[in-house]
């Protein structure tokens, strides 16, 4: 458990409280059966975070557990983040029902237990790798589509084992992120972002991220009068 203070003027303080109370109040007279101070604390959350439910929380929360006790019924306490918790809590964190998870096996030498290497299922993009393939794509990726981007999505698809990484990104409208998922579409992962997209008719295209500006290098006319007129106009005055 946490718990979450704040130091509030007298009257902001109160009002936070009493609305909280006035939310559980209405949820316990419509059915819920949540105790009140639970409501409370899960409107808290969710007002707080923005989230639809204070259960999905987008935080990563680091959970070290074995897998005979993920598994089984193994008793070795799990560690967050270093702290030592009861293997049944580390289990009802990790299967709880309502919470994304993403899962990073982590090798271990058999003999000494030192941890040699570590691999991730993660099938969302972070909001970092999202905004690169927006600023690295623009538009969506289908050719001659150019609709806004609204999703980034696998190139080649994480349920066959399809990498989440910029190199399999593409960002791609609401509409072609659904068709592409209809029988017949295929696409591939090539270099430098391109995007190898075999339709039903069997016919290839190619789509590659559009050309950022950059800098021309001037030639040697352009060079000339650049500095001709910068002299012009930072030689002292009479």
């Amino acid at each position: 458990m946490t718990r979450l203070t704040a130091l509030l003027p007298v009257a902001q303080g109160v009002a936070v409280y009493a609305a909280l109370g006035r939310e559980a109040d209405t949820n316990i007279a419509t059915g819920d059966e949540r105790g009140r101070g639970q409501v409370m604390a899960d409107t808290l959350v969710e007002r707080v975070t923005g989230q639809t439910t204070a259960e999905q929380v987008p935080v990563e929360v680091n959970l070290v557990i074995d897998t005979d006790t993920l598994l089984g019924n193994g008793t070795e306490p799990a560690l967050i983040d270093g702290v030592p918790i009861p293997a049944t809590s580390g289990r009802e964190l990790a299967l709880h029902p309502d919470a994304p998870r993403w899962l990073r096996r982590l090798y271990t030498r058999p003999d000494t237990g030192e941890l040699v290497a570590m691999d991730t299922r993660r099938r969302l993009f972070t909001r970092n790798q999202r905004r690169f393939i927006a600023l690295r794509d623009q538009v969506c990726r289908t050719p001659w589509c150019e609709a806004p981007i609204r999703h980034t999505d696998h190139t080649h698809p994480a349920a066959r084992g399809g990498k989440t990484s910029l190199d399999n990104a593409g960002g791609l409208c609401v509409a072609c992120n659904i068709a592409k998922q209809a029988p017949g579409w295929h696409a591939r992962p090539g270099p430098a972002g391109r995007i190898d997209l075999i339709t039903p008719t069997g016919h290839h295209y190619t789509s590659r991220p559009p050309s950022l500006p950059r800098t021309r290098t001037p030639s040697p006319l352009e060079r000339e009068i650049v500095i001709h007129l910068w002299r012009t106009h930072t030689r002292p005055a009479a």
